[in-house]
């Protein structure tokens, strides 16, 4: 089916098909290829590993600039909770991590086929909890953590702002959730619109769902799926971005509106003309905007 999505995204416009086999076979590819990258000038990288699910290590990139503050972002790539990091999430990285002054965090979190839910929830949250923990040892201000994912990541960003007080941990001083999946019921109008867009699309969705939830109980769901959540009392100040010709587009906008209540704001960017994982185009002009409106939306907060 054709979408009339901005022409300027057409370079990028394949269909990327989902299964557990395709996202073991990308693994060591994109490892290369982001292992491979320099840092910008001005930035150093360092890479150390924690414990993460059951124990097991798991490797953290971390991202200093040269102009440093105590801020922080813990910084969650997509991929439907089985593809690597990408060289575009960790550019991303670099650019937020000089423009803001703040170190950046980024966890290799265990992936799918071979571990489905929770390995990447408790990688995820216990990555937060050794950023709380060794604060000090970091040079980072645990009040001063910003939690931001793209799709996948950001279900994960979603998960660690709700479930932060549960852990005993302070909660994120904001939170930046890309198009993400937030919903496993799959019934929004998008979800139904939108079943062959490119990168993404309803048909990976559904396969993505049954894989990261494989063996996971109906309550244990409430904790997985980010509007399921119990939500605290209280969310921080939350950035929400959606993509038109995407199937999570619907259920970006219905999370905005479930955590309305209990979050001290919500911003919605409702990006127009736009596919999934439409800032692969790193300088595509709807990209530098909405990387702009992230970057301007954390650091208000940074400054308030």
């Amino acid at each position: 089916m054709k979408y009339p999505y901005d022409k300027g995204f057409r370079k990028v416009a394949f269909n990327m098909p989902f299964s557990g086999w395709m996202c073991k076979m990308t693994h060591k590819p994109l490892k290369r290829m982001v292992d491979r990258m320099k840092p910008p000038k001005g930035v150093i990288l360092r890479n150390f590993a924690i414990q993460g699910y059951h124990g097991e290590s798991i490797d953290v990139k971390e991202i200093t600039p040269e102009n440093l503050t105590d801020v922080a972002i813990l910084d969650l790539h997509g991929g439907g909770f089985g593809y690597k990091t990408s060289p575009g999430q960790l550019q991303f990285a670099y650019e937020y991590a000089k423009a803001l002054n703040c170190r950046v965090f980024m966890p290799d979190y265990h992936l799918l086929p071979d571990y489905p839910f929770p390995a990447a929830y408790e990688d995820v949250m216990l990555t937060y909890q050794y950023m709380v923990d060794h604060a000090t040892e970091l040079s980072i201000n645990p009040s001063k953590i910003i939690v931001l994912g793209d799709s996948a990541g950001g279900a994960l960003a979603a998960n660690v702002c709700n479930m932060a007080e549960t852990r005993g941990l302070p909660m994120p001083m904001c939170q930046v959730l890309i198009y993400p999946v937030v919903d496993d019921e799959m019934n929004t109008e998008s979800m139904k619109l939108f079943p062959d867009t490119p990168l993404w699309n309803a048909k990976n969705n559904r396969k993505m769902w049954p894989m990261y939830l494989k063996g996971v109980s109906e309550e244990t769901r409430k904790i997985a799926v980010p509007i399921k959540n119990l939500l605290p009392q209280s969310l921080p100040p939350t950035y929400i971005e959606t993509a038109e010709f995407d199937c999570l587009h619907d259920e970006g906008l219905a999370y905005a509106k479930h955590i309305k209540g209990v979050a001290e704001c919500v911003e919605i960017n409702e990006t127009q003309g736009t596919i999934h994982g439409y800032d692969i185009l790193a300088k595509h002009p709807i990209t530098r905007d909405s990387v702009k409106k992230r970057i301007d939306f954390m650091k208000k907060y940074i400054n308030s």
